[in-house]
């Protein structure tokens, strides 16, 4: 009597892109690299579904996982230690400055600033608007470049902007801390604003504040911090 043997089930092999996530998904405080982890993931389970003789879907799943969750959290410790800053430009602290509204300050500004009063605040806008009109808007500067070769060691970097008001455009240079010199902590808030306006004698907020560093003139044939010369133009 012939004896039927029982079907081999087919050979199975670990996934190797279930492996190439997990590696990926190792640094969990990297968020590119948990991104890519999520990404390769997915691909590997796309993988295993359709080739029977691969496993290694728990590894797949597992790096699926930890990317996604590494990639929100990181995303939202960055988004409230500067990243939401920089996205909302320069419109929204300076605004709160130049038109008093102190209970806005401590959510832009750090150090003095956050803590100015109306009073301050007051007298600090009152000449620039005497002299050009009421404020409109703060935008990044057009014709201005930030500068690649400040100290990277100095906690408050320049940020070259442009103050509109209703009869003029004025250059300004907005401080923005990094980080707190004494502490190192994380700040990612602006510190210091300096108006660009020699009639005005450059004034500087907060009051006795040094002001943001300078931005220094271009090299020749190298990118610039300034493309025009920083003073108030009136508006066509």
């Amino acid at each position: 009597m012939n004896e039927t043997s029982d079907p081999q089930p087919p050979a199975t092999q670990l996934c190797r892109t279930s492996v190439l996530a997990a590696m990926f998904a190792v640094p969990l405080c990297c968020p590119p690299m948990t991104l890519l982890a999520t990404v390769t993931g997915l691909v590997a389970l796309r993988q295993i579904r359709r080739d029977a003789s691969l496993h290694g879907r728990g590894l797949a799943w597992a790096a699926v996982i930890a990317g996604v969750l590494s990639t929100l959290v990181f995303s939202v410790l960055f988004w409230r230690n500067g990243l939401n800053t920089l996205w909302r430009g320069p419109n929204p602290p300076v605004s709160a400055l130049l038109q008093a509204r102190p209970a806005e300050m401590p959510l832009h500004w750090s150090g003095p600033a956050a803590t100015a009063t109306t009073q301050v605040m007051q007298a600090f806008a009152a000449p620039l608007q005497a002299r050009h009109g009421a404020f409109r808007q703060a935008r990044n500067s057009a014709s201005r470049l930030a500068s690649l070769q400040q100290d990277g060691k100095d906690p408050v970097i320049t940020v070259p902007i442009t103050l509109v008001f209703e009869r003029a455009e004025v250059e300004a240079d907005l401080g923005l801390e990094r980080f707190d010199a004494r502490g190192g902590g994380v700040v990612m808030k602006w510190r210091n604003l300096r108006v660009l306006d020699p009639g005005l004698d450059n004034p500087v907020f907060p009051p006795g504040d040094p002001g943001p560093p300078p931005l220094a003139p271009p090299a020749p044939g190298k990118p610039g911090t300034s493309l025009a010369p920083a003073s108030a133009s009136p508006l066509r």
